[in-house]
């Protein structure tokens, strides 16, 4: 039997859409298959371990348990006291920094762990989206007009980057820190006064901004599943009563609709399906990851907006739905397959030559 060791929470702002994740992921993960271990990452890094869960989670404020004492210390605690390495998967289910970027990936890897999901690579390149839009751009996959600005050139010259944003980009855009999800910091600017209240916003969660074409048009999501053979969902998209599908609309709004599969021709299915795959391979996604295209409406025309290498997995999040939808299979079989994936892809690196000794 397996044994899954499940990391949620962690030093982020989408700390608590992480212990959602991870009361879904416990509650659907077969025992007769695995063991599970959840461990709760608290907002100051330190991990605290809960022992095996034996029931469904029925309120997600069972999964919170408050350490103390220093980050090193509790992680240290885990490995020498609670770890058995026989069989073991570590699932990281945090979003955003410390974990999406690649932090956490790292250390697996040094600690020679499996785990589930994208590698560091993948995962920094993800996370940080103007890098991700470079790639995109040099591999010829289009995307929204977006210009970057730092912390250090706005503060040295606000009324230069707001002229720039408008020169590059137009005073319709959309503002957003290079590294956050769950449109943490996000903030959709309609004109000029607009800009540095949006930028100040975007600044409180990382030092360097994106400033992004307003696309006028559908924002889909298309699930791509695999390591080196790669399967694509149909495309999902919401339908929402505000603005555009902020934080709000997507954990908490009620009214926000999830249509599965988006009502698209059987060729702007396949095109769609076609582009996702591609970028999920330029950025070299191992896995799963959630890539999110808009569909403009003037030319039909699809834009890669962003790869999120560890998307919601909360009861009501696309991936999952998205996965059922398209394959006729349960949350459960959705599991099992990124579990299996993670170990395809350490017996892949495990094949590689690190010591020529």
């Amino acid at each position: 039997m397996k044994s899954i060791y499940l990391l949620y929470g962690g030093k982020s702002a989408e700390h608590e859409i992480s212990v959602l994740t991870a009361k879904s992921i416990i509650n659907n993960l077969d025992r007769k298959k695995y063991k599970i271990f959840p461990i709760y990452v608290d907002k100051s890094g330190r991990w605290n371990y809960l022992g095996e869960n034996f029931n469904l989670i029925e309120n997600e404020k069972e999964l919170i348990v408050e350490g103390f004492g220093s980050v090193a210390k509790s992680i240290s605690n885990f490995f020498e006291k609670n770890f058995e390495n026989e069989e073991a998967i570590f699932f990281p289910a945090m979003h955003g920094t410390f974990s999406e970027d690649g932090t956490i990936q790292g250390f697996f890897d040094i600690m020679d762990l499996t785990y589930v999901g994208n590698n560091v690579l993948s995962s920094a390149v993800c996370m940080d989206k103007v890098t991700a839009n470079d790639i995109f751009a040099s591999n010829g996959i289009l995307q929204p007009k977006y210009y970057l600005v730092t912390k250090y050139e706005f503060e040295k010259d606000p009324e230069k980057q707001i002229e720039n944003i408008l020169e590059k980009i137009a005073e319709s855009s959309f503002i957003k820190p290079c590294n956050a999800g769950s449109s943490v910091g996000v903030t959709k600017v309609n004109k000029k006064e607009e800009i540095i209240p949006a930028l100040l916003e975007a600044f409180k969660f990382d030092n360097r901004v994106l400033v992004e074409e307003a696309i006028i048009g559908d924002e889909l999501q298309v699930l791509v599943v695999g390591n080196n053979t790669l399967k694509a969902t149909l495309p999902g998209g919401v339908k929402v009563t505000r603005e555009f599908f902020d934080y709000e609309a997507k954990y908490l709004d009620e009214t926000t609709d999830h249509i599965i599969p988006w009502d698209l021709s059987e060729d702007e299915i396949k095109e769609i399906q076609s582009v996702a795959k591609k970028a999920y391979a330029v950025t070299n996604c191992k896995g799963f990851a959630r890539v999110d295209i808009f569909v403009r409406d003037s030319d039909r025309k699809m834009l890669v907006n962003e790869i999120n290498t560890i998307p919601g997995m909360t009861s009501v999040s696309m991936a999952p739905a998205m996965y059922m939808k398209s394959f006729d299979k349960t949350y459960g079989d959705f599991l099992d397959e990124l579990i299996e994936l993670a170990i395809e892809n350490k017996k892949e690196k495990m094949s590689l030559v690190t010591n020529r000794g």
